[in-house]
């Protein structure tokens, strides 16, 4: 049976959904293990996305676009996959805050606290309250949801105009050149 044409976008939103929930296993597990507020250890997520973005776009170019994607659909491709991972992820950051770990921020907020008084012990801690007080504003679930979507859209942007340049496969009988 001959598969159904995609387009690019509905093929970004199945593999942005699949990578997406990696990523929410990812993360349940780091919370689970402990490893949560582990900076170092988190990188790993970019890997899954990195990877998912690969995958679905070699996929579509496999099944869906005879062998060959220009470099704008492969570009296309890496962005939506990127974007909807990225949305899902968001909503499970606010799950993930309102009910499954609701004292994540003041966490977020302890580490910071430590990391200033470590880095910048010159400061006084009126001065350290207050940089805490301007953090706090920007760390409700809702602001960390938005601010999180706005990441994910510029950081899939971005590793999709890198990966695009791998991932493309112009079809030789395009080519007007003599």
């Amino acid at each position: 049976m001959e598969e159904k044409p995609r387009s690019v976008m509905s093929n970004g939103i199945y593999y942005g959904l699949i990578t997406g929930g990696v990523l929410i296993v990812f993360s349940l597990i780091m919370f689970l293990l402990d490893l949560y507020l582990n900076k170092a250890v988190n990188w790993i997520g970019y890997i899954f996305l990195v990877a998912g973005m690969i995958w679905g776009t070699l996929e579509f170019r496999k099944k869906y676009s005879n062998g060959f994607l220009t470099y704008g659909k492969a570009f296309t491709s890496c962005f939506w996959i990127g974007l909807f991972a990225g949305i899902l992820s968001s909503v499970y950051l606010f799950v993930f805050i309102k009910f499954i770990h609701p004292g994540f921020i003041n966490e977020l907020l302890e580490q910071a606290r430590a990391n200033m008084l470590t880095s910048r012990p010159e400061m006084s801690e009126e001065q350290v309250e207050q940089a805490l007080s301007i953090s706090a504003k920007f760390m409700s679930p809702v602001m960390m949801v938005a601010w999180g979507l706005a990441a994910y859209a510029a950081l899939s942007a971005i590793i999709g105009l890198i990966l695009a340049i791998f991932l493309k496969k112009e079809d030789p009988s395009l080519n007007t050149t003599v």
